[in-house]
């Protein structure tokens, strides 16, 4: 059992396999990645707003929350060199995820 990027302990075994993953990460991961290729990025953007509300609500466990977007911020990062013909979309996405982690005042921008 060895430590997972996101601080997981899993087997060397499924982090070899998942590009250092823990198996509840490759899943969400999996997940939205499937949710893009089935149904378009208005569906993910309409995933996000479902996000947003559920890191909302009360009893939700932030350190799982906060792994998947450290996971996602990373994947968009990449994507931004990687698909640059996707530019404006990858920058909401990334400014999304960002202001999920670190969430800010509006009333300070007056």
């Amino acid at each position: 059992m060895i430590k997972a990027k996101c601080g997981h302990i899993v087997e060397k075994k499924y982090i070899d396999v998942h590009n250092g993953l823990c198996r509840k990460c490759h899943s969400n991961f999996s997940y939205i990645l499937d949710l893009v290729s089935k149904y378009g990025e208005d569906a993910l953007v309409e995933y996000w707003y479902a996000m947003i509300l559920t890191n909302l609500s009360p009893g939700v466990n932030k350190q799982e929350s906060n792994c998947l977007i450290g996971h996602l911020i990373e994947f968009y990062q990449r994507q931004l060199v990687m698909v640059p013909s996707k530019e404006r979309y990858i920058k909401k996405m990334l400014f999304m995820l960002n202001s999920l982690r670190e969430p800010f005042d509006v009333e300070s921008i007056k």
